[in-house]
């Protein structure tokens, strides 16, 4: 009898494993498909579509170069990203600090509202938000998509540092205070320290959203010159019609390079951020 549970557990596994490698599989090839296109003619683009290439054209990431304003694309998603993990990064740990360590009148209304965040589509809310830009003045300007994408990305940031700070023991602060800490001195030198691990986890998180965000950047942005790299791939798209899918591969494996070298190395960090919501309480 135990021999045969084991056998049925070894299938089991056998058939996990199998589905795995499938679900693998399916993930990995699209961007194997890609590749290998980027480096095909035009005329082997559409005979060979899923093979090797026959003959390896480099020219083609000469070529998309040329024709893809991609150095100006990709410097404006450079500072849309990283000024949008600054200024998520600062403003959502302080508020997760405040609605977890402290004790005050409608912390709870407030973590409750920042959990709308979640749920309201961008699509919902694009039509008050182009509204709003346009008063400010902040129409085709930087500030004019940080802003939003910082409003979208700061209910996700709060949650997953407040589950971070409500783990640490309150004994923190008490050895703070005795030795003279202030609440500033305390949350700079004593609790970002530790929840070092978190931060980097939502970097990389915002990164990724942000980098590969394409639905704002193409309501609010009009100007060519201030375009993320999303938005100028549809434009290169559009230029080049469907004549040279070798080009196309080579502009999106171009594009792709920084978000799959984030991912490659914190991958970790994103592991961890998945498993963060079990800690919440």
């Amino acid at each position: 009898m135990g021999g045969v549970l084991i056998l049925k557990s070894k299938i089991s596994n056998l058939f996990i494993k199998i589905v795995l490698v499938i679900i693998g599989i399916s993930f990995i090839f699209p961007l194997f498909w890609m590749l290998t296109m980027s480096f095909k003619s035009k005329s082997e683009v559409y005979d060979n579509p899923f093979g090797l290439p026959q003959k390896w054209i480099f020219t083609n990431y000469g070529e998309a170069l040329k024709k893809f304003n991609f150095f100006t694309y990709f410097s404006n998603s450079l500072i849309y990203t990283i000024a949008t993990i600054i200024i998520t990064i600062i403003l959502g740990s302080m508020f997760a600090y405040c609605v977890s360590r402290m004790r005050w009148k409608f912390k709870d209304l407030a973590l409750s509202y920042t959990s709308l965040g979640l749920i309201v589509p961008v699509q919902v809310v694009i039509i008050p938000i182009f509204i709003l830009q346009r008063q400010l003045g902040i129409r085709n300007t930087y500030w004019g998509l940080i802003l939003p994408y910082a409003a979208f990305a700061l209910s996700s940031c709060i949650l997953m540092l407040y589950a971070f700070f409500r783990t640490l023991p309150k004994e923190l602060e008490e050895a703070a205070c005795m030795d003279g800490c202030n609440i500033y001195q305390c949350y700079f030198k004593i609790i970002l320290p530790i929840v070092k691990p978190a931060l980097a986890t939502q970097c990389v998180l915002i990164f990724m959203n942000t980098w590969n965000e394409f639905f704002l950047s193409f309501i609010l942005v009009g100007k060519d010159q201030l375009k993320t790299l999303s938005v100028g791939l549809l434009g290169f798209f559009v230029s080049i019609g469907v004549s040279d899918w070798g080009q196309i591969g080579a502009a999106m494996i171009i594009s792709s390079i920084p978000t799959v070298i984030v991912y490659l190395i914190s991958s970790e960090h994103i592991e961890n951020a998945l498993t963060a919501g079990s800690i919440l309480k």
